[in-house]
């Protein structure tokens, strides 16, 4: 399916055709098989390459990911509950799926993810989370109605793994942004197919943006030690900022994750005219500086807000991005309209 330089062009085509037939053709009672295409398109992000070499996952890890991908869906949507036990929509055609218990017994004893993935319940929430997956969507998410799409990923020689086959990872990466559009958009049509759900949703809702948005609440407490550690400057322009916005440095529609070490603060028409631009060079070269410098306090802030805080894995994202940007040719903001093409120097600057 691939040699050293990645999967062929035929392969991926293929690839996103089998993909296509999963979300097309799949039985779905529960929502667990979107949440486990995008764990898995997140996680080979941030761990695989675009070699085409097969990667191996710990369930763990995936469990880790399940947890964060549920946890702002166990709040209350709208006025009423579609579930009375937990109060949220609910996410199976019969009772409400296990996973939501799961998480949600953390949110209301600990509050925050930060806090809860720090407590001693953690270690408890990831085994039973992981047995979840084992036991629901790990081995039925290829299964079709009429076949069996054997295609993604297989048990893995190491106790507690999956490996995703050749191609896999590549794949996963360099589509990451259709995959994970493809199955959001799925998920968010199951929960409002549900009848159970039609009396909360009603005509017209901001379902998707509560299921997947980025919480704005929660990123603008970090606006202020975002500013801190840049000297009260808007990154991209370099002007003095008082009423900015958090923006994702790596663009949101590229990496749906509230990443603290990916949030810098912006004006408001820097943040609009970057848009879903990736940052020219110079600006990645002030982000890196930014974080080498003030990475501490900007993590301390994070988990104050309840944010992802990983800095090794927010560089590896940015990475990413710019490898799979300069293999399109893609022109990056500099700013106002003024574009740019990828000079190869993001690679030194990332440690490629």
């Amino acid at each position: 399916m691939s040699d050293g330089a990645g999967p062929s062009a035929a392969a991926q085509v293929a690839f996103l055709g089998k993909i296509e037939r999963l979300l097309g053709e799949g039985q779905f009672v529960a929502t667990y098989k979107y949440a486990l295409l995008i764990a898995l398109a997140d996680l080979a992000v941030q761990h695989g390459g675009d070699d085409g070499a097969p990667l191996d996952l710990p369930v763990r890890t995936i469990a880790e990911r399940f947890i964060e991908l549920y946890w702002r869906q166990c709040a209350p949507y709208g006025g009423a509950v579609a579930d009375g036990e937990y109060g949220i929509l609910l996410q199976n055609t019969g009772r409400q799926a296990s996973i939501i218990g799961v998480v949600a017994s953390l949110r209301r004893t600990y509050g925050t993810l930060s806090r809860a993935a720090s407590s001693p319940e953690w270690r408890r929430a990831v085994s039973e989370t992981a047995r979840l997956i084992q036991t629901m969507p790990l081995w039925r998410l290829q299964v079709l109605r009429s076949e069996t799409l054997d295609f993604l990923y297989e048990k893995s020689p190491k106790r507690g793994h999956i490996r995703l086959k050749d191609g896999v990872a590549a794949n996963l990466r360099r589509f990451h942004g259709m995959i994970v559009r493809l199955a959001q958009a799925e998920w968010l049509h199951f929960i409002q197919s549900l009848p159970a759900n039609a009396g909360v949703l009603g005509p017209i809702s901001d379902l998707g943006q509560f299921l997947f948005g980025a919480e704005r609440a929660a990123l603008m407490k970090v606006a202020g030690p975002l500013a801190e550690a840049q000297s009260g400057l808007c990154l991209y322009c370099q002007r003095a900022v008082h009423a900015g916005e958090v923006d994702h440095f790596v663009p949101w529609s590229r990496y749906p994750r509230d990443l603290a070490h990916n949030l810098v603060l912006a004006h408001a028409k820097c943040n609009r005219d970057k848009s879903d631009l990736l940052a020219a060079e110079i600006h990645l070269e002030r982000w890196m500086r930014r974080n080498e410098d003030h990475g501490q306090a900007i993590g301390e802030a994070g988990t104050r807000s309840n944010l992802i805080v990983d800095l090794p894995a927010t560089i590896g994202v940015a990475r990413w991005a710019y490898a799979h940007g300069q293999s399109l040719q893609a022109r990056t903001w500099l700013h106002g309209d003024a574009l740019e093409a990828l000079s190869g120097r993001w690679s030194a600057l990332l440690g490629t």
